[in-house]
C-alpha cells in the first residue's frame, strides 16, 4: 500500500511574508535594544546567503493567483509599526532594507519578485520556509547570551501577540472543544500539521493529546535547542491573553521527547 499523501494547506505568500517580516523586525528591535546594533546585525549576517535545496523546491512550486494584489507599502507596514520611532538610530526603512537582504526574504524576493501567490504546502515545508532563519538567529542569541538570550527571544515573540482580543471562558471552551472534535473543512496550518486525540471535554475541562506534531518533527530534526522556545513556550501566555477565566496546563510535549503534547484547559471562573 502506498504511503498516504501528505496533508497540505494553502497560504498567501504576501500575507505570510508580511507577518514573518514583522516577527523578524520584533526580534531585531529587541536585540538592538538589549545588545546593540552591531551584535544584533551579526545574528542575521551569520545566516547562509544561498537558499538550501528545500527552500528552492518550495519556492518553485506552482502557485495560484492571490484574490487581491498587495502593494509594496502594505507588505512593509508591519515593520513601520514595530519601528514607529528610530531605535538607536535604526529607522523602519533601515530595518526593512536590512532584513529583506537576509533569508528568508532575500530568497523569496529572488524567486518570486512579485511576492504574490497562493501555495499549497505541508506544515513542515511552511516551517522550513518561514522559521528556519529565525531559529538560526535564536540559536546564535542563546549561544552568545545563555538564558538571557532565551528571554530576549521569548519577549520579542510574545510581543507579537499584544493585540489579541479577549473572549469569555464560555466561548473559549466552546470553540476549543469544537476545534478538537471537528477539524476545519478547509485545511489550515494546524489541521495539516497536528494529529489530535480528544481524551475528554465539556464546558468545565478539556484534555487533548497531540500525538503527531509537524513543529516537533521540524525543530527536533533541524533546531532542537530552540524548538520549545519558538514553538511551545508561548502557548500558556497566549491562552491567558485570550481568556482570563481559563487556565492551561501541560506536563509533556513531543518537542521534549514526550509521548504526546498535553493540552489541559480548566475553568477558574467558578462556572458550574
Amino acid at each position: 500500500m502506498p504511503p498516504p499523501e501528505p496533508r497540505r494547506f494553502d497560504f498567501s505568500l504576501s500575507e505570510r511574508y508580511a507577518a514573518a517580516l514583522k516577527t523578524h523586525a520584533l526580534v531585531y528591535r529587541h536585540l538592538i535594544e538589549r545588545v546593540g546594533i552591531d551584535a544584533a546585525n551579526a545574528s542575521w549576517e551569520a545566516l547562509p546567503s544561498d537558499p538550501d535545496p528545500l527552500t528552492r523546491e518550495i519556492l518553485a512550486l506552482d502557485a495560484r493567483p492571490e484574490p487581491e494584489e498587495s502593494s509594496e507599502a502594505g507588505l512593509m507596514e508591519p515593520v513601520r509599526e514595530v519601528f514607529s520611532a528610530p531605535v538607536r538610530g535604526i529607522t523602519a526603512e533601515n530595518a526593512t532594507r536590512f532584513l529583506r537582504s537576509k533569508p528568508p526574504f532575500s530568497s523569496i524576493d529572488a524567486a518570486v519578485p512579485a511576492i504574490q501567490g497562493v501555495f499549497a504546502v505541508t506544515t513542515v515545508q511552511y516551517l522550513h520556509l518561514f522559521k528556519d532563519a529565525l531559529a538560526r538567529v535564536a540559536e546564535g542569541t542563546v549561544s552568545a547570551y545563555g538564558r538571557a538570550g532565551e528571554l530576549m527571544i521569548y519577549d520579542a515573540l510574545l510581543s507579537d501577540w499584544d493585540s489579541v482580543d479577549p473572549i469569555s471562558a464560555d466561548e473559549f471552551m466552546r470553540t476549543r472543544l469544537e476545534r478538537y472534535r471537528n477539524p476545519p473543512e478547509t485545511p489550515d496550518i494546524f489541521s495539516a500539521g497536528l494529529d489530535i486525540e480528544l481524551v475528554r471535554g465539556d464546558r468545565r475541562e478539556i484534555l487533548a493529546h497531540v500525538t503527531d506534531c509537524a513543529w516537533a518533527t521540524h525543530f527536533r530534526e533541524h533546531h532542537p535547542s530552540v524548538g520549545y522556545l519558538l514553538a511551545c513556550s508561548q502557548d500558556d501566555p497566549i491562552y491567558r491573553l485570550q481568556c482570563q477565566g481559563v487556565r492551561f496546563q501541560r506536563r509533556c510535549t513531543l518537542m521534549e521527547g514526550g509521548p504526546y503534547c498535553e493540552f489541559f484547559f480548566y475553568r477558574t471562573d467558578g462556572a458550574a
